[in-house]
């Protein structure tokens, strides 16, 4: 999913799209490529809007890095879901990821977890932790029944990586604008089974400056 604006990193994507920034000499989307190509993924499709032409320039049918490179142009922006809408039909499970994430997850293992629980979608979740800088005071009524000095709440965020069902892309009309929060919710009114996989290897959302600026440091100490 390649298509973002990237306008919480501005400037840098003034000129190119967010998953062509620089992660040490090469971009962010050429590190992903040669993951999915690494794990045996060979057929990629890539859903650009914003400067498509610097990916497609950069990239050009794939076969330079290991895979076979399908575009996917949205006119308008159609959500973190609507593009799929206008991919080809097949019979294979379709894996999705964000053009933002940099990630050591193993697909093999995700997709052998999404199998093992029949799951129509499984999303990566990542544990997070948030400090609260204050005590918390929990009250019935007026009443102060605990209290927890500086706690840690811990959340399981999206990871921005989900393993589809053949079927559910057909829940996606052709041009509609949907996001992937909205399609898990259809799953889920529908009774169709949605999982989580917990990502325990490394992983970073590069949505903002520092975070983009972690990339570079991570990079240096070998974390990718």
């Amino acid at each position: 999913m390649a298509g973002g604006l990237g306008q919480r990193l501005r400037p840098l994507t003034e000129d190119v799209p967010k998953p062509m920034l620089l992660v040490g000499d090469r971009p962010l989307l050429e590190l992903i490529i040669e993951q999915l190509s690494g794990s045996g993924i060979h057929k990629v499709n890539i859903t650009t809007h914003y400067k498509p032409e610097k990916i497609t320039e950069h990239f050009g049918d794939g076969r330079t890095f290991g895979v076979e490179l399908n575009y996917v142009n949205e006119e308008q922006p159609l959500g973190t879901a609507g593009a799929l809408g206008l991919m080809k039909e097949s019979e294979e499970p379709l894996l999705v990821i964000n053009g933002d994430i940099l990630t050591r997850i193993d697909f093999r293992a995700l997709l052998a977890y999404h199998h093992d629980h029949q799951a129509d979608l499984t999303v990566a979740v990542r544990k997070y932790d948030l400090k609260v800088p204050y005590g918390v005071i929990e009250c019935d009524g007026p009443m102060i029944r605990r209290l927890r000095e500086k706690p840690v709440v811990s959340f399981f965020v999206n990871a921005g990586v989900y393993l589809l069902q053949p079927g559910v892309r057909r829940l996606i009309n052709n041009g509609e604008r949907l996001d992937m929060t909205d399609l898990i919710q259809r799953l889920l009114d529908a009774g169709r089974p949605v999982v989580s996989f917990p990502v325990l290897e490394y992983w970073l959302d590069i949505g903002q400056l520092a975070d983009y600026e972690q990339a570079q440091e991570d990079l240096r100490k070998g974390k990718l």
